[in-house]
């Protein structure tokens, strides 16, 4: 319930799509909400909880969306790894004491912020970062099938 209600809370004041705010906005939501649910789970108070929100989201700030051929695999599966480790890092130092001088509502509007401000083309549109290098469109040559439209670029 805890982390559901994070997520919750992201979407509205947020967004919690790639589309819609890059990578941040999806691993970064999973990172908060990962990183509420092992603070609760491990006796947190609300504020410690509140803490590892921040903690988590203001660690992914910026993180664009590039997924090569347009497929959730890479770099997706990499940085969800990275936010799983992210999350239990911020339920780490919430509970050990560590304070953020920012709250968690302003992280989430400022991620909100960032992903409205970011160009499309690091908004899972494939177009930008990653997904648009020389080694990213050579596998999508070699493997057209794999791309959602299947045509190779």
């Amino acid at each position: 319930l805890v982390a559901g209600g994070v997520g919750a809370v992201i979407a509205h004041r947020a967004s919690i799509s790639g589309a819609e705010g890059g990578c941040q906005a999806e691993t970064g939501t999973a990172a908060a909400m990962g990183a509420a649910a092992v603070t609760w789970i491990r006796g947190g108070t609300n504020e410690q909880v509140a803490t590892s929100i921040a903690l988590s989201l203001q660690g992914m700030l910026g993180l664009i969306c590039d997924p090569i051929g347009g497929l959730v695999e890479v770099p997706c599966i990499y940085r969800n790894a990275s936010a799983a480790m992210q999350a239990i890092a911020a339920a780490e130092m919430a509970l050990a004491g560590c304070d953020f001088p920012v709250t968690a509502d302003e992280v989430i509007d400022v991620m909100g912020e960032v992903g409205r401000r970011m160009p499309v083309a690091y908004r899972e549109t494939a177009l930008g970062g990653l997904a648009a290098t020389p080694s990213a469109r050579r596998l999508v040559q070699i493997q057209p099938s794999r791309h959602p439209t299947g045509a190779s670029r």
